[in-house]
């Protein structure tokens, strides 16, 4: 399944293009330096950020939904979006539904209710603990570190 999201290119720099979502901008780069997780959690998604907020101590609050238009079939679909930064790490942490009425943000990972991803410089240890953490979330069922680089539809991910 491929999304076309609509896109006007950036006069700042060749390799990035940005795509209008209802008030979310999406940049994309080339290069993503962070950590990604694929979360099987069959709660809303606020109950989830809620326990995120907890565990994590992460202040994930709720943003305009992020559109995936697909003109084959003429179909827009709206994915949840949270959003968090962290000044101390200057780390930007964002929680997206993969699932919308049976369409897919990252369609390669369709067991995936949720995603997780951290942006900016996070170690190995940082890492470890993170997925630690979210497995001892009860809500949350299944925790996958997912290599970003590898998948497809990457591009839906990086937003603004």
């Amino acid at each position: 399944m491929n999304y076309f999201p609509t896109f006007k290119e950036h006069n700042n720099s060749k390799n990035q293009l940005l795509f209008l979502s209802k008030k979310s901008i999406i940049t994309f780069e080339e290069a993503f330096s962070g950590v990604l997780f694929g979360l099987v959690a069959p709660v809303k998604e606020y109950q989830l950020s809620w326990h995120l907020n907890r565990v994590l101590k992460f202040g994930l609050k709720r943003r305009d939904d992020l559109e995936i238009i697909d003109r084959k079939k003429n179909k827009t679909s709206s994915f949840s979006f949270y959003h968090h930064e962290d000044d101390l790490d200057k780390w930007q942490v964002f929680v997206l539904s993969n699932k919308y009425r049976g369409e897919f943000l990252v369609p390669e990972i369709k067991q995936a209710d949720y995603l997780l991803m951290i942006r900016g410089e996070v170690s190995e240890v940082q890492a470890e603990e993170i997925y630690s953490k979210l497995k001892s979330i009860p809500v949350i069922y299944l925790v996958v570190k997912m290599d970003y680089e590898k998948l497809k539809s990457k591009r839906n991910l990086l937003v603004e």
